[in-house]
This record gives structure tokens, C-alpha cells and sequence, in this order.
């Protein structure tokens, strides 16, 4: 019998759900009959299907019910039949992973994650068999009595809007030969390499009585509450056997270490160094806050227990000392004390003669290190930046000479040092010395952890609050361990009051207590120019070249020194600079601390260097003439951002109006959205209005819905003819004649088009009149008139050859393969895609790109080349997506699902179809009722219900309308005519 996990026993399953969408999921063959999979993975659930040994020798697969679930713990187990010639099974072991120690546990599962998506030459999609292997932290995850599994991240990530990991749900996880959960969940915000797992003992031990008796039964577990315990050992580590314990001298430098969250890089690095005889002194830096002392007091913690962070192998220390300016203290008298105490008695008794005697400094040291010999000693000093100046030197002579004989002697202690700023060192002396920083808060798991043990009785409602509430508040201050503590502190302190979170969060950075406990040691000894320069980067924010910042001070602080304030705020770590691209910023917090202090108003105020901020970014802006993609628009979106927090909202919208439709034409319209509702309803101008009207117009347009792109380009239509703005006008005649024509208001399309184009052309606007020429050839495509469509694309060709514009030259691509499209003339519509193609590229936009390969993938179809056009249609989703277009992306899927009927995958075909619905309601497509009735189609079709595919079909033919992009109606009324037929003759052809 096969122990462990059995390849052949690997469920795929397959499920319609009551809505008529599909979905899929992993499950594992528990006994002869049954499967186990997750309770999700079936929810709703209008039919099931196992697939085992799927394209494989021997697949086979069966139709199956839910025989048990519990939406709680997302376990189920289903029923089925297998076929007569399928081998029989034995029932699966069941385990357990004990949750009252620590230990990591080897585990593994095997399923079918989205990112292992294939493809087949045929053009058809499949999903590959994953087997994760992985490990099992036992002790995390206690709260919500689930296993968190760390796995190797996942190599592709498809969708940005689904989990890489979606389909590997249900997968049963195992640890050695057992099975000890189900894999049910992954969070993005927890990275691409953690799963979580439902564990089968608190399965059981969760649900009431019938249902326990009746998954036992199921499962044959004999003794639920006697499973076997899997991986009893923590996973093997080579370490000598009984390794003798450090002495250690001094308190932890800081408290709740049992606790620690994260810092594993930073552990394994400070391990590293501290393992390497090469390294005499690694220090540990960071801003206030970020949790230096608890990660150099975890790794001297992990070396008492006998271990090594990380891989590190060297022999362990024979003591520690633990040393802190915040405790005792830190002096050489201090250091050489402990220290003797830490080598034994007998040590310390000479030690302390000559400590008594009347010799050099460096003698004492000397002897000191020789009474050490080749032993290890650990020494960590905490807090070292209270010692030190502003240039990083030690105030006091005693230990800088400590310092100068840990360089120079031969055997030496090791030294762990936390500190804002490093001790400064000679360039001979950096080679014997190693620093970590700290410049990241802590991850989203780590944040919302520590944000739950802060409200350990649940008295402040914070351990009860989702983990989407708890990831906000740890994402608004950088998931700053102290700055963490202190949010629920304050809310904890707060009596009178009792703030919510939210209510802390809301006046953070501006209470006084806060910027004591986080603000920088150094931050009250700064002049007033370093405290200029420190505001203006706080209001900068990202990383910036030095040349922005001398601009942006020339401007606001002539004669300030920016190089030498600049100098005095990188000794003192206030500032940081990143070599490859030469930029200096804050730290987030340090910018929020500083930023939350400055006053409103005032020449040094928020609102003025605010709009310095716009201002610098609007002189670095390249020409509208050399726009050619998104980049080219960041320095404007920078600018918006800071009109926005100057409260500019009005010069904001004219600077949108501009950059909006751009944005929205190439791929970024749900950022467009997203800038105009910032200012739609703090507009007081009517130039700003109508300049917001457009542009938001234009966002919606290529976001959806449309009906609402509609509205603003009426609105925007009277008021330019009442402010008398005949460019304004033009553009919103335009959008609103396009509008008309993706809603199919043909005869409206039309004529608002034709009077764009004219307006533009005696505004002497050629690219707009050329924009316009183009929606008007398309218009006439649509309503069948082809000749006239052709007519537009002439139109553009001469428009393109006496300017010279390559994209208008694109555009005349675009009108003329659609015109062909509409009049079925399909080689050469493919060649038309194909040049529009390449004109766009040729121009350096995207514009139509999607619209191209979708025309070329339906005249493939039409040519009975399916596996071409399912590849073409493919490309036309991808550059729909990318360019954040959901009407096409439905027009794509939609073509597509059609491509997979004309190749017999009527699953595949529903699928699709169920996405282009989605698609197309989201943008507010009327065809969307189409898409629907195709899926419907599809799962009628697979299910041999022909009476009611065919239905569907007409149903599908119907709503097309007039829409030329998307499979011809007739290709559907042809096909249910020949399903009738097949029905009511019992024909095996259709």
C-alpha cells in the first residue's frame, strides 16, 4: 500500500455554480469514495466534478455531491461514484501538528494554482499539477486555530485581481505520512509564499457533536481526540549535541522576546556577521521606533538558547554581556566589569587587580581580550547614539580607546551595537566592521499581529477588528513597531475619551506625545536651516535628486547652504541617499513627524512649499510634444498631488483637464477616475469645471460606465457654449459622439462626430480633427456602411501624410481594418490589424492596439483558423487589460469563449463567457447580455441540452446588436439552427 501522499489520488475539481459561473479547486481522495477539498471551493455549488490523472493514462472523472462541509472551518468532503475499472482506495491517515511548542514541520500538498496555467497547441488552456513543499510554524496562527505555511513563492502572478494561488484550495496538506489540514486560504498582503490551512484536529474539535460524529465516520478516524502528532521533532538543524550554555551578564536589553515578530533577514544577517572572525563589530541602525534593540536583543536571546540565527555555523559564544545607555549605563568601567564577571571567578579576581592598578587604559583592555583567548564574547551595547556626536565620534576617551583595541588586537570580543547613528570609523577600520539597517517597518502579518497582542483581554475592541482595518492603521505609520505600541497606547491611556483606532489614527503625527516617543533623538538639536530643509523633504516625500532640493530651497530660502545642511543631516542618519540613483529622502515616518508640524500658512508653511513642490515638478515636465507614455506624465501627477494638499483644487482640475485623457488613453483611466472624484466637488471656477467635465468624461469612457461618460460630456457640451470656448467644445462633442457610439446610438454618434471634426478643423486643430475623422469611420462601420468608413480612412491617410503625424497614420489603420471587418473582407482585414499594429508601435502608443488584434482574431475565425485566432484574441485581452479597458476586455473574452465552442471546449467556452459578462457590466456595455446568454449556451451545450443552447444562442445573437467587434450574430443564429436541428432529428452531427 502507497504511503504518504498518492499522485493518482489528486483531485481536480470542477464546479458550476447556482449563478452559472464556474470555479475550480483541489481536493484529495480521502477514501474509496470521497474526497476532501475546501468548503469554499463548493459554496453554491450547482454541480461538481472530480477529475483524477487528469491527461494522463488512466484519467477518469466523476460527477459528485457535498456529503459534508462547515462554512466555519472551509472543510467539506464529497460523494461519488467511480467508475467501474477505477482502483479502489484505502481511507487516508489522519494527523495532527501539536500546537503547545515550538517547532517548524516539514509539510507538503499538491493542487492546481492559477499560476500554473498552460497552454496547449491547440490553443486551449489547461492547469499543471503544483506540488508545494513547505514548512509549518507551529505556534503561528494560534488565534484563529489555522496552519500558516511557508512555501516557495509563487512564479508567475496572472491576475492581478485573483490569488496566484486561487485553485489550490482544497489541497490536503501532509506533514510526513499524515494529513493534518486543507489548504483554504492565501492573503496577498501576507506576500506570494504564505498559505494558510485548515487543521483537521480543530475541525473536529470546532464543529458540534452530529456534525463531529459524522466527518469521523467519514474519514474513519477512530479516536478524534488521539490523532497521531506529525513532525514531533522540529525540522532537523545540524547543531552539536548538548551545547553548553552561554554565561550571560546584564538584563535583555528590552522585554518580550518570547513575542518578536519578523526581522528573519535582518537575524540571519546580523547571525552572519557576528559568525565571521573577519568582523569585529556589526551594528544594528535605523530611525527611532524601528525596533533596533528587539532584534539585536532576539539574536543574543537565540545565541543563549544554543542557536544561530539563520545558517550560520560557528562555535557558540561562551558568554554575553548585555550593555545599555537606558540601564545601567554603558562606560568602559562598565564593560570591562561585566565582562571579567562573565569569564568565571577566576578570571574576574585578576581582572579586578588589574582593573585596581595603576596602568594604561589600554593595557587594562589588553589584558582584558587575553583573558578572553579564543573563546566568544558576545557584547551588545544598546543605544549607542546616546554616547555619540553628531559626527558619529564618542565623547568620552575611556571607550573610544576600548574601540581603538578591538581593532587592533588579535583576539578580540564580538561586538552587537544598536544605534541612530554609526560610530564613526576610520576607512582601514570599515573592513572589520558590518552594519544592518532598518529601514523597513514590519510586514502586513507581522504589523496586524502585534496590533492583536497589544490588546491581549480585548478591551480596546483592537484584537476584534478585520485584518483590513488593522492593515490600514499599519500601513498609515509604515508598520513602525513603536509607533504601533503607541496606537494602541493611546487609545489605552485615553479614559475620558475612548478613540476608536481610526479616531488615534486620524491626529497621529500631531499629538505631542507621539513625536516625543518617535521624533529623532537629534531632531531638537537642529538650526533652523536644517529644520528648512528637513520640511521641505517632508513635503517632497519620494526620493529626489540633489538638484530638486536646491531649487526647491532657492526658492523659498535663498542663501540657505543646501550641501553643507545637507552633509550635517546624512551624519546623523536623518536623511538617507541611495548611490545607484542618487536621490535623498526621509524616512515615511520622519516625513509624517515633520510634515504633521509644519504650520498652514506663512512663507515656510504646508501650503506654500506645497505649491513649490507642484512648481518644481511642473519645471521638470517634458513638452506635451514629447509625450509618448505614461512616464512622461509623472512629473504632472506629482504636481496634481501637490496643488491637492495646497488646497489648489481649482488649478489642479486645468492641469487634470490636460493630463487626464492621455492618462485614460493609455492604460491608466482608474487613476484618472480616482484624481477627478479628489476634486470634483471642491471646484468654484467654471474654466477648472469644464476642464474637470472633459477629462473625467474621457476616464469614464475607457473605464466605464459609459451612461455616465454620457452625462459629463452633455454637462461639459453647455457649459463651453456658455463660457464660449470652442476648443473646449470641441472636445466635448467628441467624447460624447464616441459615447454614443460604443452605446450604439449610431445616428446620434454620428452626427455629434461629424461636428467635432468639423469644429476642430476650423480651430486648426488637426490632431483632434483627426481623432474625430477616426470615431466617425468606425460609426459608419458599425452602422454597416462601409464605403463611407473606407471614405474616413482616406480622410486620415491624407490628414497623416501632410502632417507627417505617426499617429494619425495609426489611426488610418484603425479605421480601415475595422471598415473591412464590417464588410467581412478577412484576409484583408488581417492585414489592416497587422499594419495598425505596427503604425501604433511605430508612434510609441497603445492606443488601439487591443481593437487590432481583436479584428484579426474574428477574421481568423471567420477563415476556420481557430487556433490563430484564439492566440490573436489572447494578445487583444492582454493589451485591453494593461490598458485598464474593461469594454474591450468583455469584447475580447467574449470572441474568445466563441473560439472555444468552435473547438468542442463548451466548459471552457462558459467560463470565458461568464468573464466577458463581468467585463462588460463593469464598463455598463449593454452587450453583456450577450456574453450571459453565450455562457448559458455553453453550459446547455455541455450538459447535451441542445433545445436550450440553442435558445441561448439566439438570445446571444440579439444582444450583439450592431457591435462589429464582436462575432457576427449570424455565426450564432447558423449554430442554434443546426443544435435544433440535431434535437428534433436526434442527428450525432450538429
Amino acid at each position: 500500500m502507497r504511503s504518504g501522499l498518492d499522485p493518482h489520488r489528486i483531485a481536480e475539481v470542477i464546479v458550476t455554480t447556482a449563478a452559472g459561473s464556474g470555479r475550480r479547486g483541489s481536493g484529495y481522495r480521502v477514501g474509496d469514495t470521497l474526497v476532501l477539498t475546501a468548503q469554499h471551493v463548493v459554496a453554491d455549488a450547482d454541480g461538481i466534478q472530480v477529475r483524477f490523472d487528469a491527461d494522463r493514462p488512466g484519467q477518469w472523472a466523476a460527477s459528485a455531491d457535498v456529503a459534508w462541509s462547515d462554512a466555519t472551518t472551509d472543510v467539506a468532503v464529497l460523494a461519488f461514484a467511480p467508475p467501474s475499472d477505477a482502483a479502489p482506495v484505502p481511507p487516508a491517515p489522519f494527523g495532527r501538528i501539536g500546537d503547545d511548542r515550538h517547532a517548524v514541520v516539514d509539510v507538503h500538498a499538491a493542487g492546481f494554482p492559477l499560476w500554473k496555467r498552460r497552454r496547449r497547441p491547440d490553443g486551449g488552456q489547461f492547469r499543471e499539477l503544483h506540488q508545494a513543499d513547505g514548512t509549518v510554524a507551529a505556534l503561528s496562527n494560534l488565534r484563529t486555530g489555522t496552519l500558516e505555511i511557508t512555501v516557495a513563492v509563487a512564479a508567475a502572478d496572472p491576475d492581478p485581481q485573483v490569488s496566484p494561488w486561487s485553485g489550490m484550495s482544497g489541497a490536503a496538506l501532509w506533514a510526513g505520512s499524515l494529513i493534518v489540514g486543507v489548504v483554504a486560504e492565501h492573503h496577498r498582503w501576507e506576500g506570494p509564499g504564505r498559505l494558510t490551512a485548515a487543521r483537521i484536529d480543530h475541525v473536529l474539535r470546532n464543529v458540534d457533536a452530529r456534525l463531529r460524529t459524522s466527518l469521523t465516520d467519514l474519514l474513519a478516524i477512530a479516536d478524534p481526540d488521539a490523532l497521531p502528532e506529525a513532525g514531533t521533532e522540529p525540522s532537523p538543524r545540524p547543531v552539536r549535541s548538548a551545547p553548553r550554555a552561554s554565561k550571560v551578564v546584564g538584563l535583555p536589553v528590552t522585554h518580550g522576546l518570547e513575542l518578536f515578530k519578523d526581522r528573519t533577514e535582518a537575524r540571519e544577517l546580523i547571525g552572519r556577521h557576528l559568525a565571521d572572525p573577519a568582523i569585529r563589530m556589526v551594528t544594528v541602525t535605523g530611525r527611532r521606533g524601528m525596533g533596533k534593540s528587539s532584534v539585536a536583543a532576539k539574536v543574543v536571546d537565540m545565541l543563549e538558547a544554543g542557536e544561530w540565527p539563520g545558517h550560520s555555523r560557528a562555535p557558540l559564544p561562551s558568554a554575553i554581556v548585555n550593555l545599555s545607555t537606558r540601564t545601567a549605563g554603558v562606560s568602559l568601567e562598565r564593560l570591562y566589569l561585566d565582562c571579567a564577571r562573565a569569564l568565571g571567578p577566576g578570571q574576574e579576581a585578576r581582572l579586578l587587580d588589574v582593573w585596581a592598578a595603576d596602568r594604561p587604559v589600554q593595557d587594562k583592555i589588553g589584558e582584558l581580550f587575553a583573558a578572553m583567548g579564543d573563546e566568544l564574547v558576545v557584547i551588545l551595547v544598546d543605544n549607542l547614539e546616546d554616547l555619540l556626536g553628531d559626527d558619529g565620534r564618542l565623547d568620552d576617551a575611556e571607550l573610544d580607546a576600548f574601540f581603538d583595541c578591538l581593532f587592533r588586537a588579535r583576539h578580540t570580543p564580538r561586538l552587537l551595537v544598536t544605534s541612530q547613528v554609526p560610530l564613526h570609523l576610520a576607512p582601514e577600520l570599515r573592513r572589520f566592521a558590518a552594519e544592518v539597517e532598518l529601514s523597513d517597518g514590519l510586514p502586513a502579518e507581522e504589523s496586524i499581529a502585534l496590533l492583536r497582542e497589544l490588546d491581549q483581554d480585548g478591551s480596546l475592541g483592537v484584537a476584534e477588528l478585520p485584518d483590513e482595518q488593522l492593515l490600514r492603521a499599519a500601513v498609515h505609520v509604515h508598520g513602525v513597531p513603536r509607533a504601533l505600541e503607541l496606537l494602541v497606547g493611546i487609545m489605552a491611556d485615553d479614559v475620558l475619551e475612548l478613540p476608536s483606532l481610526q479616531d488615534v489614527l486620524e491626529d497621529f503625527t500631531l499629538r505631542g506625545d507621539v513625536v516625543a516617543a518617535l521624533a529623532q533623538d537629534r531632531y531638537g538639536r537642529l538650526g533652523p536651516d536644517a529644520r528648512t530643509l528637513l520640511n521641505v523633504l517632508a513635503v517632497l516625500r519620494t526620493p529626489v535628486p540633489r538638484e530638486a532640493i536646491a531649487w526647491f530651497v532657492d526658492g523659498v530660502a535663498p542663501g540657505l547652504d543646501v550641501a553643507r545642511v545637507m552633509s550635517q543631516l546624512l551624519r546623523i542618519r536623518m536623511l538617507s541617499a541611495d548611490r545607484a540613483t542618487r536621490t535623498y529622502a526621509l524616512h515615511p515616518m520622519d516625513a509624517d513627524l515633520a510634515y504633521g508640524a509644519l504650520p498652514s500658512d506663512g512663507p515656510l508653511g504646508r501650503r506654500a512649499l506645497e505649491r513649490r513642490a507642484a512648481d518644481w515638478y511642473a519645471h521638470t515636465a517634458p513638452p506635451r510634444s514629447q509625450w509618448r507614455g505614461l512616464q512622461d506624465v509623472g512629473p504632472h501627477r506629482r504636481e496634481f498631488e501637490h496643488l491637492v494638499r495646497a488646497g489648489d483644487m481649482n488649478d489642479a482640475a486645468l492641469l487634470l483637464g490636460t493630463i487626464g485623457p492621455w492618462m485614460a488613453r493609455h492604460g491608466s483611466a482608474l487613476a484618472a477616475i480616482s484624481m477627478h472624484l479628489t476634486v470634483e466637488e471642491e471646484l468654484t471656477d467654471d474654466t477648472a469645471r469644464l476642464a474637470h467635465l472633459i477629462g473625467y468624461g474621457h476616464a469614464r469612457l475607457s473605464g466605464g460606465p459609459l451612461a455616465h461618460a454620457a452625462e459629463l460630456f452633455t454637462e461639459a457640451s453647455d457649459l463651453a457654449d456658455c463660457l464660449g470656448d470652442r476648443k473646449a467644445l470641441q472636445e466635448a462633442v467628441f467624447g460624447l459622439g464616441d459615447v454614443h457610439r460604443q452605446l450604439g446610438r449610431l445616428t446620434d454618434a454620428v452626427g455629434a462626430l461629424a461636428r467635432a471634426a468639423e469644429i476642430a478643423h476650423e480651430n486648426g486643430d488637426t490632431e483632434a480633427e483627426a481623432h474625430a475623422v477616426l470615431s466617425l469611420s468606425l460609426a459608419h462601420s458599425t452602422l454597416g456602411q462601409g464605403e463611407e468608413a473606407l471614405a474616413g480612412a482616406d480622410r486620415l491617410g491624407g490628414i497623416a501624410a501632410a502632417s507627417g503625424d505617426r499617429l494619425t497614420a495609426a489611426r488610418a489603420w484603425n479605421a480601415r481594418f475595422t471598415a473591412l471587418l464590417a464588410m467581412g473582407r478577412w484576409e484583408e482585414t488581417i492585414t489592416a490589424g497587422d499594419r495598425a499594429v505596427r503604425a501604433y508601435a511605430e508612434a510609441g502608443v497603445q492606443e488601439a492596439t487591443d481593437y487590432a488584434l481583436n479584428a484579426k482574431g474574428v477574421a481568423q475565425l471567420a477563415l476556420g483558423r481557430p487556433a490563430e485566432a484564439a492566440a490573436s484574441l489572447e494578445a487583444a485581452l492582454a493589451a485591453a487589460s494593461a490598458m485598464e479597458n474593461p469594454r474591450t476586455e468583455g469584447v475580447c473574452l467574449h470572441n474568445l469563449a466563441w473560439t472555444h465552442w468552435t473547438a468542442g471546449r463548451h466548459e471552457r467556452a462558459a467560463e470565458t463567457a461568464d468573464r466577458a459578462a463581468a467585463s462588460l457590466h463593469r464598463a455598463g456595455a449593454a452587450e453583456a447580455a450577450a456574453a450571459e446568454a453565450l455562457a448559458e449556451a455553453a453550459r446547455a451545450r455541455t450538459a447535451e441540452d441542445l433545445p436550450t443552447a440553442a435558445g441561448a444562442l439566439l438570445r446571444a445573437a440579439e444582444h450583439t446588436g450592431r457591435n462589429i467587434e464582436m462575432i457576427p450574430p449570424s455565426w450564432l443564429t447558423t449554430q442554434a439552427e443546426a443544435l435544433t436541428t440535431q434535437s428534433e432529428t436526434g442527428s450525432t452531427t450538429p
